[in-house]
């Protein structure tokens, strides 16, 4: 077997998108407070808090969320001609759920969410595969976990075909349009992500 060729994710870019930091700057407030933050769909399929209008603070706060987090960025198309600058699409993090003091276990959980315009395009999967050859080629992860809401059948369909394990169910955890749902819980092992990769130790 040939050996493993890694992507270039040390450039911050997959095929067709590219990765940069998020800034604490009008632009990237004004994209996250109204793109995804005040999304009703993104509310309604990533947080199980109240769907409600969010104020500005709250891009602010978010901004800080993935600027502290191990890796916290803001999915980008390339600049088309008519400007120099990439058009953000949406933003990936890898966050610490498990408090302080952790490190040592290697496991993260990764959140993504996709402006309304770009999804459906295979841009997720693109962006998620990335965030995963970062993680267990360059941060030294061992786990990534992330959760879908049972209703969301298109992530729940996705995250299994990009090879995550459903690990178990947060059964009725959920109230949506007036019915109760799971919360199903995935992850990706780092010998798992090797193996999709035919990489193998």
């Amino acid at each position: 077997m040939a050996p493993y060729e890694p992507p270039p994710t040390a450039s911050f870019h997959s095929a067709r998108l590219l990765y940069r930091a998020p800034e604490d700057n009008e632009e990237d407030r004004a994209f996250l407070q109204h793109a995804i933050l005040n999304d009703s769909t993104i509310q309604a399929v990533s947080t199980s808090r109240l769907r409600r209008p969010l104020p500005q603070r709250s891009a602010e706060e978010f901004i800080k969320a993935l600027q502290s987090s191990l890796l916290g960025v803001i999915i980008c198309l390339p600049p088309p001609q008519t400007t120099p600058k990439p058009i953000p699409i949406g933003h990936l993090g890898f966050f610490n759920t498990w408090g302080a003091n952790v490190e040592h276990n290697r496991n993260t959980m990764l959140g993504i969410s996709l402006a309304e315009p770009y999804r459906g395009k295979g841009y997720g999967a693109e962006a998620i595969n990335w965030g995963l050859d970062w993680a267990f080629l360059h941060a030294g992860l061992h786990r990534v976990s992330l959760n879908a809401f049972a209703y969301n059948e298109r992530a729940v369909r996705l995250y299994r075909r990009l090879g995550f394990v459903e690990e178990g169910r947060e059964r009725e955890a959920l109230l949506h349009m007036r019915r109760w749902h799971d919360v199903i819980n995935f992850s990706m092992l780092e010998g798992e992500w090797a193996r999709l990769r035919g990489w193998m130790e």
